[in-house]
């Protein structure tokens, strides 16, 4: 009973070492998505804005409506296809902590295993 107890910690101690891991992993990436994610926002944001001034400019005395109108229809496409990419990106994201629960599935496998065995 006592090498039970033992191993169990063992397996325990191990699980939440690779959980930890894990979770370690997935904050740093979170933390440079995000980090990136800001900056190419703010960036393109600024090259619309500036994108958009200078169609303003060059057309002002000819199409100036025309050009607001159908650059205020790429920029809501734009939005939409995003929008729609995040959510697909977010409904498909892998499973976080597999590797962890993978491995308590195997463990939880092997001890009820020679449970099974010894009942027989």
């Amino acid at each position: 009973m006592r090498r039970i107890l033992v191993h169990a910690a063992g397996l325990l101690g191990t699980h939440l070492e690779l959980f930890g891991l894990e979770l370690q992993d997935a904050l740093q990436r979170l933390v440079a998505d995000f980090i990136l994610g800001v900056i190419a926002v703010v960036l393109g944001c600024l090259s619309l804005a500036l994108a958009t001034v200078l169609l303003l400019i060059i057309f002002w005395e000819s199409h100036r409506i025309a050009v607001a109108v159908v650059l205020m229809l790429v920029y809501g496409g734009g939005a939409v296809a995003f929008a729609c990419y995040v959510r697909h990106r977010l409904r498909h994201a892998p499973d976080l902590f597999s590797a962890t629960c993978a491995e308590l599935a195997r463990d939880r496998k092997a001890l009820l295993q020679p449970a099974a065995e010894e009942e027989a």
